[in-house]
C-alpha cells in the first residue's frame, strides 16, 4: 500500500511539473485561444466577438471598427495543441503578438512601421489614415505587387464600382488602441487643456469644443462678475444717499449675488454638456 502511494506521488509530481510549464505556455503564448465561428474563416481574417462574454467571434467589419478583437492564425504555429472540441468552424484567435494578417493596398503601399486598421473588405487590414482606432503595426511591407491572395472590388453607395484592391498578408504586431495619427491631425491644443478636457469629457476632446467651451467660460465669468460688480456699487451708492433703506438694498445685494451666480453654473454646466455629448 504504501509502495502504491509513493508511486501515485511520483506520478503526480512529475505530471505536474511538466504540465505546469506546458499549459503557462500554452496561455502565454501570444495570447491565443479556442473560438467558435459564425462561418469558416481563413488565417489572417481579423474578427470580434459576438457578444461581450462570447465564445464566439466573427468578421469584423469597418462600421464596428472598434470592436476588433484578434486575428485568426494558423493552428501549426502553436507550440502545443489547445483542445477545441466542440466548437463550431472551430478557429484560434490571437490577441497580441506577431502574426500573419490580411491587408489590402485600398489606403495605397504599407510600409514597415505603418499603422493598419480595417479596410473596406471585412477582416482585411489597410494602412490607417485617421481612424479612430488601430489593429497594430506592421512588419512588413506590401504595394499590391508580388504574393497576392486575392482581389476584391469595392463599390460607393450607388453600387457602382469605385476600386479595385489587392489583397496580401503581411506580419503585424497586434496592439488594438486609438489612432496616434488622429491625433496628430487635429489642431494644436496645449496639453494642459487636453487633461482637462479629458478628464472632464473622459474620452478625446476636439479642439474646437475646447475652445468653444473656453469661450463660453471666459463670457458667463465675465457676465457674472460684471452683474456683481453692478449690484455693489449701486447699493453702496444707494446706501450712501439713503441709510434708512439698508434692509431693503441688502435684500436686493444679496439677489444680484444669486443671480450672478447662476450665470456662472449655467455657463459651466452649458461647457459639461459641450465636452460630455
Amino acid at each position: 500500500m504504501t509502495v502504491t502511494r509513493f508511486i501515485v506521488g511520483i506520478t503526480a509530481t512529475v505530471g505536474l511539473v511538466f504540465a505546469t510549464p506546458v499549459a503557462a505556455f500554452a496561455v502565454a503564448y501570444g495570447g491565443v485561444q479556442g473560438y467558435a465561428a459564425e462561418t469558416p474563416l481563413g488565417n489572417g481574417t481579423i474578427v470580434e466577438l459576438t457578444g461581450k462574454n462570447s465564445n464566439t467571434v466573427k468578421t469584423s467589419t469597418k462600421k464596428q471598427l472598434q470592436n476588433m478583437f484578434g486575428v485568426t492564425i494558423d493552428r501549426n504555429l502553436l507550440p502545443v495543441t489547445l483542445s477545441g472540441k466542440g466548437l463550431k468552424n472551430h478557429v484560434f484567435v490571437a490577441v497580441s503578438g506577431n502574426y500573419d494578417v490580411l491587408v489590402s493596398d485600398e489606403a495605397g503601399p504599407i510600409a514597415p512601421g505603418d499603422y493598419v486598421t480595417l479596410s473596406s473588405v471585412d477582416g482585411v487590414a489597410m494602412k490607417a489614415g485617421t481612424e479612430k482606432t488601430v489593429f497594430g503595426r506592421a512588419n512588413g511591407s506590401f504595394d499590391g505587387n508580388g504574393v497576392l491572395l486575392s482581389t476584391a472590388t469595392l463599390k460607393d453607395e450607388s453600387g457602382k464600382t469605385s476600386k479595385r484592391v489587392q489583397i496580401g498578408s503581411v506580419p503585424v504586431t497586434i496592439d488594438i488602441r486609438s489612432n496616434p495619427n488622429e491625433k496628430s491631425t487635429k489642431t494644436d491644443l496645449p496639453e494642459f487643456l487636453q487633461r482637462l478636457g479629458q478628464a472632464i469629457a473622459e474620452k478625446e476632446v476636439s479642439p474646437i469644443r475646447m475652445y468653444l467651451s473656453m469661450a463660453i467660460t471666459a463670457v458667463s465669468l465675465v457676465a457674472s462678475i460684471a452683474v456683481l460688480y453692478s449690484g455693489v456699487r449701486n447699493s453702496v451708492i444707494s446706501i450712501g444717499r439713503n441709510p434708512m433703506s439698508k434692509k431693503s438694498i441688502f435684500r436686493a445685494l444679496l439677489e444680484i449675488i444669486l443671480t450672478s451666480l447662476l450665470i456662472l453654473i449655467v455657463g459651466l454646466f452649458a461647457v459639461y454638456l459641450l465636452l460630455r455629448l
